[in-house]
């Protein structure tokens, strides 16, 4: 599955990378929200991780925008774990929100939930 992954903290982007590869997923990855509108339109990823506070554009609107032009699942990222900060990010069209710190089994069983079901052979 490719997955888009978003965030401006070096080493939380390169770790959910490293993981991500490691259990077979292709992975691009964006460090502002400018950048994750132009590697979305480009890649065509099948799954968003996104995080809420990015330079240029927060993970709120760039969910927005990208909800906007297609159905593509879409994962906030946050510290921000207050009942409005979740509302805000369904509001917004994620479908999901998870809050930081999160256990990487949990996030790659979210991402899992939206792995594209195949036909049987």
């Amino acid at each position: 599955m490719r997955v888009l992954v978003v965030d401006d903290n070096r080493d939380i982007l390169d770790l959910i990378q490293r993981v991500l590869v490691t259990y077979g997923h292709d992975v691009i990855t964006a460090r502002d929200g400018v950048e994750a509108l132009e590697q979305e339109a480009a890649a065509s990823p099948d799954v968003i991780l996104l995080d809420v506070n990015l330079p240029h554009l927060n993970g709120w609107e760039v969910c927005r925008q990208i909800k906007a032009r297609r159905n593509v699942p879409v994962m906030l990222l946050t510290v921000r774990a207050e009942h409005g900060d979740i509302e805000r990010s369904l509001e917004a069209g994620a479908d999901d929100h998870i809050p930081k710190p999160f256990e990487i089994s949990d996030l790659l069983a979210r991402i899992e939930r939206f792995a594209p079901v195949r036909a049987p052979a």
